[in-house]
């Protein structure tokens, strides 16, 4: 089962909004092993920063988060909780890995207006005593 709340860089944009946000690499680093809880017991705590440039007048208000295990399943979220520091995307994540050894996190910003970002990818894999 996957759970999750739950990274690389070229830009897109919505046909004539004239917005663009282009994502760059995805940065992760763990904040605790066995630490969070989810529906199936507890998980480890990941904190994932995204780099990014928008146009002027640009702001991110969700992050679509598109999750896969090393078995192939997938997931797909939205969050609206994360920090922006106006060039940067901090979002946290509690995740149980299970028997999985690794999960890949897909994240693309969206803007306001629609217009989303290019996806960028990151892999945690399973830390050694993570649930």
């Amino acid at each position: 089962m996957l759970l999750s709340v739950a990274i690389q860089g070229c830009s897109k944009d919505n046909e004539g909004s004239g917005s663009t946000i282009n994502a760059q690499a995805q940065t992760f680093t763990g904040n605790g092993i066995n630490n969070c809880s989810t529906s199936i017991g507890s998980g480890s705590t990941f904190l994932f920063n995204i780099p990014y440039t928008t146009t002027d007048g640009v702001v991110i208000d969700k992050l679509l988060i598109k999750t896969t295990v090393s078995n192939g399943e997938s997931d797909d979220n939205v969050t609206t909780v994360f920090t922006d520091s106006g060039s940067v995307i901090t979002w946290a994540n509690c995740f149980r890995f299970g028997s999985q050894d690794w999960g890949d996190f897909e994240v693309r910003l969206q803007s306001t207006d629609g217009t989303t970002s290019n996806p960028t990818r990151v892999r945690v894999n399973k830390p050694a005593g993570a649930n």
